[in-house]
């Protein structure tokens, strides 16, 4: 069964234009499923997930639309082995595409259709669990601080939906970045890295990432892998806030790491204490503002869904 999952909003209306190519040129079945509010497509998913498994039937899910969906989907379908993803750029960020194999046109899906056997890859995911009240599966990257201050802002930015209509949506981030830089307050935190606990006073964020990429193409964690079976922490600390702004032009080359700020390492679980509230994201979806005195745990979660290709 070939199921798409389609997000007309996503890049303020890219989502549906690219989805009008796809359809003119498709000669397959299918069937089709528009996203109409947020967690929409996670619903989906979950449904046509559980009626498939209960059937005994494989599912094939192709997304179309930006981070937010595919990162809906996944924690839709997460865990089930029956249940094979792909994905369709058409948000304005798409790191997903940057990390993952996305289609690109009708013939490779058509192809793909037409061999006896779907070939795909088992990844990653990571999950995030805070106070153990709140759990969010990630696949690109999640973290808490400056990066999901600046999402917050740009996820609530009518100036994103204006540079989306021109095609230069991902240049919101870069935007807010530099306005946030002034705005954000710093924090002190623990960190527990696989058992290991250290204390960071003057942090700006820490991000934990499944793949390399997060805001529109910045390169945050350069040795990343979305199937390897860890995640790879980055945190940043005790930085002027000029200087942060230097980061953020290297990160895009994956030259921040040389910096004596910036803390990278590799984890299976990290734990962070902190006792300030501050915003927490997954693959850019923003996690309601953590009470004082939180706890948020990252897990890596081998081999939790299929991701389909072209091999």
């Amino acid at each position: 069964m070939l199921h798409f999952i389609i997000n007309e909003f996503a890049g303020n209306g890219k989502g549906k234009k690219i989805w009008e190519q796809f359809r003119k040129e498709l000669n397959i079945s299918y069937t089709f499923h528009l996203t109409q509010y947020k967690e929409h497509a996670k619903e989906i998913a979950q449904q046509l997930g559980e009626t498939a498994l209960s059937n005994g039937e494989k599912l094939l899910i192709i997304v179309v639309g930006g981070d937010g969906t595919i990162h809906e989907v996944l924690n839709g379908v997460k865990g089930f082995r029956n249940v094979f993803v792909g994905n369709i750029a058409a948000g304005s960020g798409n790191d997903f595409s940057r990390g993952y194999f996305s289609f690109h046109n009708a013939k490779e899906i058509e192809q793909l259709i037409l061999k006896k056997e779907c070939t795909y890859e088992q990844m990653d995911s990571g999950l995030l669990k805070i106070n153990t009240t709140t759990q969010k599966s990630f696949i690109n990257n999640a973290g808490i601080g400056f990066d999901a201050f600046v999402a917050n802002l740009a996820n609530q930015s009518k100036l994103k939906k204006r540079l989306n209509s021109i095609g230069l949506g991902k240049l919101s981030y870069v935007y807010f970045l530099v306005y946030g830089l002034f705005k954000f307050k710093i924090f002190d935190l623990t960190v527990c890295i696989d058992g290991v606990e250290r204390s960071y006073k003057n942090v700006w964020f820490v991000t934990l990432s499944n793949q390399p990429y997060f805001g529109g193409g910045m390169k945050i964690s350069p040795k990343s892998k979305p199937n390897d079976g860890i995640l790879e922490l980055t945190l940043v600390h005790n930085l002027p806030r000029i200087k942060l702004l230097l980061l953020f032009v290297m990160v895009f080359f994956g030259a921040h790491t040389r910096l004596k700020a910036v803390v990278q390492t590799s984890a299976e679980n990290v734990k962070i204490s902190v006792k300030e509230q501050i915003l927490c994201h997954t693959d850019g979806e923003i996690i309601k503002p953590l009470t004082k005195e939180s706890t948020i745990e990252f897990d890596i979660q081998p081999k939790s869904w299929n991701l389909v290709n072209e091999k």
